[in-house]
């Protein structure tokens, strides 16, 4: 009979369409609602230098319920100035994975990036990188304390170090460069000097024999603002001492006075006194020997002998070193300037 099916067959009908639908007989996959976490795969504690994109891209992994989670947006950012993260929105692969590159900004020291991903577990996740300083590019006296336009008696240390700093395009200080240093009327403790950490590098002036204005260079090939010129001025002492001591440690000559050291410069008025006395640290065996014209009679090899004197009766300039840890020119060593 017509529209006589039996009534438990339209309640199987009904049923099996209600079954189909909550299958997805389309066939295709549904993206999860929540996605459950965000990590970190790669790229994390990398150094680069300033201005410059990072080496390897930074890279996450999404995942829901332990499965890849593709099509998730993953936004990033970072805080430190000039700093870039390109693109700044992405979407995971069929992996789960998306990444970006990082452009450091302008400073040195540490930087901050972050992936973030709406509602995921662990979000947002940081990247650190190391921003180190971009090639040297200028020399300059040192902003702080450059310790120019001293004043100093003669024959005397400055009292502060002359100070050169190098820094790249940014104004990042910059180590680890190669500074020379000559002087004019003076001596400096070295040739050259190495920039530290702060780009400083860093040189010790002991003024000559010769009252009045010196000049001091710090040089290096190639950079901006080189060479330097550093001023002082080298003065008459109110009086010239008859007599001065000089220290004798294990690897030095030391002024009392003054505080100078390889050389060790004293000055004493014509018929002026210096006298050595051995440190009590000194263990090794020392000597005072007198080199070049005029010359005096001086102490032999001896390993902690009495206070050693000697009376000067004509001006001149009087060097002197210690065969066993100097040269004439080098290592442990002294001058006494009688006036």
């Amino acid at each position: 009979m017509p529209n006589s099916f039996p009534r438990h067959f339209g309640e199987f009908l009904v049923g099996t369409s209600l079954v189909c639908a909550a299958c997805g007989g389309d066939g295709t996959d549904i993206q999860p609602d929540v996605v459950s976490s965000v990590e970190i795969v790669s790229g994390d504690h990398q150094a680069g230098r300033v201005g410059v994109v990072l080496a390897d891209p930074i890279v996450v992994r999404v995942t829901s319920d332990g499965n890849a989670a593709p099509s998730v947006t993953v936004n990033w950012s970072t805080t430190a100035p000039g700093d870039q993260v390109i693109p700044a929105v992405t979407a995971t692969d069929a992996d789960g994975m998306a990444s970006a590159s990082w452009v450091l900004g302008t400073e040195v020291g540490a930087h901050t990036a972050q992936a973030a991903v709406s509602g995921a577990t662990g979000s947002p996740v940081t990247f650190s990188a190391g921003a180190l300083a971009a090639a040297a590019a200028a020399l300059a006296k040192a902003s702080r304390t450059s310790g120019d336009n001293q004043v100093g008696e003669i024959n005397s240390p400055l009292v502060a170090p002359l100070q050169a700093q190098v820094t790249d395009g940014f104004g990042n200080p910059v180590p680890g460069v190669d500074v020379n240093w000559t002087a004019s009327g003076a001596a400096v403790s070295a040739p050259t000097a190495l920039s530290d950490e702060a780009g400083i590098s860093e040189m010790g002036v002991t003024l000559g024999s010769t009252a009045g204005p010196i000049t001091v260079t710090a040089a290096a090939n190639g950079l901006a603002g080189s060479p330097l010129t550093f001023i002082a001025t080298a003065t008459e002492p109110a009086t010239i001492p008859a007599a001065a001591n000089v220290t004798v440690r294990n690897n030095s000559f030391l002024s009392v006075r003054n505080s100078t050291s390889n050389p060790a410069v004293d000055t004493v008025a014509v018929g002026g006194t210096i006298t050595w006395t051995w440190a009590p640290t000194a263990t090794s065996p020392h000597d005072v020997t007198s080199t070049g014209s005029p010359s005096f009679t001086g102490q032999a090899t001896l390993v902690q002998p009495p206070p050693f004197s000697v009376t000067f009766s004509a001006a001149g300039a009087y060097d002197y070193y210690c065969t066993v840890h100097g040269q004439p020119a080098s290592g442990m060593r002294g001058r006494v300037v009688v006036r």
